[in-house]
């Protein structure tokens, strides 16, 4: 019996990797959860509000400065083993132009626009966080390409770890909350710093010359477009109801997502896992889906129904939502969904004029589609249109995305005939 139940969730290296990623996954995201209820009760309502404007903010703008390069070195890493220390080359000086560009960017737009918090020394915040954090993702990024998916995951619940303790150090002195901002990039250097012994590069091997810069760059980009495709389904909500409604309505709406959140934990291990698997296997997709169906329609029936409980007994009474919990779950729910077809999609592509069309369409939507509807609804329903939204907006990426799949295992077969 026990080699049985071994075998559904270890069977074969993906089904391994996804499970043992999936339960530190479970406490990084059990971490999250205790960060905001610590800011929440040590801060405030308003505090949870811009602590999660910043932390989306943060990780909207490294999607930009990073530009895929980390993804494409963990993509070459595990190809190439024998390149590591080479394609590391490479992806230093490929992320110096981006990180430079819209760092400097992004800082002018949130200086000059509503965007800003007007919290002294936020932007200081803002900047010195996506440095620390490009740092601590090169690193995670060659451990994922040495398929040490789960110790890049535990070096991540570190950094989590490491900002529970430095919240609840600061909350006994009289600072300001935005010293709390700034701990999250001291957080994120010990986490790099302790990670550094567990990377190993080889000398490069004698081989045949690795491709050009334009072939790794055009993977970044690829690569690039599918992150935010992907990501910014979790931040555009997000800054959107900054922008429209307020901080202390983003802490009500942060909170209950954070529970809910527990249900896209599958849909952020996908892509860790999937996208290099992918590149060096094929997945039988009605077969795997139908097992995550089972997984996932439970799991999110018993979250939806905890959420009413866990929110209020966890942040307090006054965090209270009826019809919110219903639709971040639908939309959660949903994501999983999208991340499956999509990290297939993504690690089983072949370069061509179509699949950079599918990618780019679906750059798009999320960008531009999912930005209109959410001020739509946010305008017209308040938070609760946010989900909303984002709900209508992944609908429309998982129709194109098995559209995009299919497309190309045809194109594929016929060409290997």
């Amino acid at each position: 019996m026990i080699n049985k139940i071994k075998s559904i969730f270890l069977g074969g290296e993906t089904r391994s990797h996804l499970f043992k990623t999936f339960f530190v996954y479970g406490f990084i995201s059990l971490s999250i959860i205790i960060i905001k209820i610590l800011i929440a009760r040590l801060y405030g309502q308003v505090e949870l509000g811009i602590f999660t404007f910043f932390f989306s903010l943060v990780s909207l703008v490294f999607l930009f400065t990073s530009f895929g390069i980390p993804e494409a070195l963990t993509q070459k890493i595990i190809r190439n083993s024998d390149q590591t220390k080479h394609y590391l080359k490479k992806a230093i000086f490929a992320i110096i132009p981006p990180t430079i560009i819209f760092l400097v960017t992004s800082t002018m737009i949130v200086s000059k626009t509503s965007l800003s918090p007007n919290i002294q020394h936020f932007n200081w915040a803002f900047i010195v966080y996506i440095v620390a954090y490009t740092l601590h993702y090169f690193t995670y990024s060659i451990m994922r390409g040495q398929k040490k998916f789960v110790t890049a995951s535990i070096f991540s619940l570190i950094n989590r770890i490491s900002v529970i303790i430095l919240i609840i150090i600061l909350a006994t002195t009289p600072t300001k909350f935005i010293v709390v901002l700034f701990s999250f990039s001291v957080a994120l250097i010990i986490a790099t710093l302790a990670s550094l012994p567990f990377i190993k590069i080889k000398k490069n091997a004698i081989k045949n010359l690795p491709e050009s810069n334009k072939v790794f760059l055009l993977l970044a980009f690829s690569l690039f477009l599918t992150q935010v495709s992907f990501y910014s389904l979790r931040f555009v909500d997000v800054i959107t109801i900054e922008l429209l409604v307020d901080f202390a309505s983003l802490g009500l709406y942060s909170a209950y997502g954070s529970i809910t959140n527990v249900i896209r934990l599958l849909g952020y291990v996908f892509p860790m896992v999937v996208i290099p698997m992918a590149a060096v296997s094929s997945f039988k997709i009605k077969q795997s889906f139908k097992k995550l169906l089972w997984l996932l329609l439970p799991f999110s029936s018993i979250v939806l129904a905890s959420t009413y409980f866990l929110v209020p007994f966890l942040y307090g009474n006054e965090y209270q939502a009826t019809y919110l919990p219903v639709v971040l779950v639908i939309s959660s729910t949903l994501l999983i969904i999208y991340s499956y077809f999509n990290s297939i999609f993504v690690g089983e592509n072949k370069y061509s004029s179509f699949y950079i069309k599918i990618i780019f369409i679906d750059f798009l939507i999320s960008l531009v589609i999912n930005t209109l509807l959410n001020i739509f609804f946010i305008q017209r329903m308040g938070i609760i249109g946010a989900p909303i939204a984002t709900a209508i907006t992944i609908v429309i990426k998982i129709i194109l995305n098995i559209y995009g799949i299919k497309k190309l295992r045809i194109k594929n077969k016929s060409q290997n005939i």
